[in-house]
């Protein structure tokens, strides 16, 4: 069920559901890719999240009231799938240590597990990029299990080292550059997610997956991991 908001002068706001499917991220991908193709001329921006997605348009090739019929007409004929475990899968190295991990031992303290207990939990799961956020790199993957679970910092970190992956209630993510934020940092990836390398910004797409898988610590120094 689909639903069509104005949410600006020039944008357009289209609601797939009302809560979080698995599905959801790859259809609303895939209708995005169906948007750009149809109308490269006219669409400025995409903006997914979890449910919706957000449409910029350029208001001198179209009216409010055209677009939103288009958009209709896509919708209506737009062929909604709902298995997408053939969906890319990309593997991230991690390593989860102390010197990394700057939260790791609290939250082993608070969930009673030993270290290896939980690497294996948070490093099990393929993890589903449901959204993109203030980076192109920055991914939002859910869902966590819940013996990991924890909220957000009361107070905030000026800064996360680059590489850092951190847990916020249900989701995981990785910060592609040094940057203030709130998660639990629980590990770093030796991979560099900057945008200083162009390749980075296709990285992440919503709709695929994401595992972690656990690397020492000499491994981690050797690729390029910094402590």
């Amino acid at each position: 069920m689909h639903k069509i908001i104005l949410a600006g002068e020039h944008s357009l706001l289209i609601y797939f559901g009302h809560k979080i499917d698995p599905n959801l991220p790859k259809n609303i991908a895939n209708f995005a890719q169906q948007l750009i193709t149809k109308f490269p001329n006219l669409i400025i921006d995409l903006t997914p999240s979890y449910t919706s997605l957000l449409v910029s348009y350029n208001l001198n090739l179209s009216t409010h009231q055209q677009f939103a019929n288009q958009l209709e007409q896509c919708l209506n004929t737009f062929k909604y799938k709902s298995d997408y475990a053939s969906s890319a899968l990309l593997s991230m190295p991690v390593y989860y240590g102390f010197e990394t991990g700057l939260d790791l031992e609290r939250l082993l303290t608070e969930k009673q597990l030993d270290l290896n207990a939980f690497i294996d939990i948070h490093s099990s799961v393929e993890y589903l990029v449901y959204a993109i956020g203030f980076s192109p790199v920055f991914a939002f993957l859910g869902e966590v299990d819940s013996r990991i679970r924890t909220p957000r910092l009361a107070t905030p970190r000026i800064k996360i080292p680059a590489g850092s992956v951190g847990i916020a209630q249900s989701q995981t993510a990785i910060y592609p550059t040094d940057s203030s934020g709130g998660w639990n940092i629980i590990g770093r990836t030796p991979i560099d997610l900057s945008l200083n390398n162009p390749s980075n910004i296709d990285k992440f797409k919503t709709g695929d997956r994401v595992k972690f898988h656990p690397i020492s610590k000499d491994e981690y120094i050797k690729r390029g991991g910094k402590l």
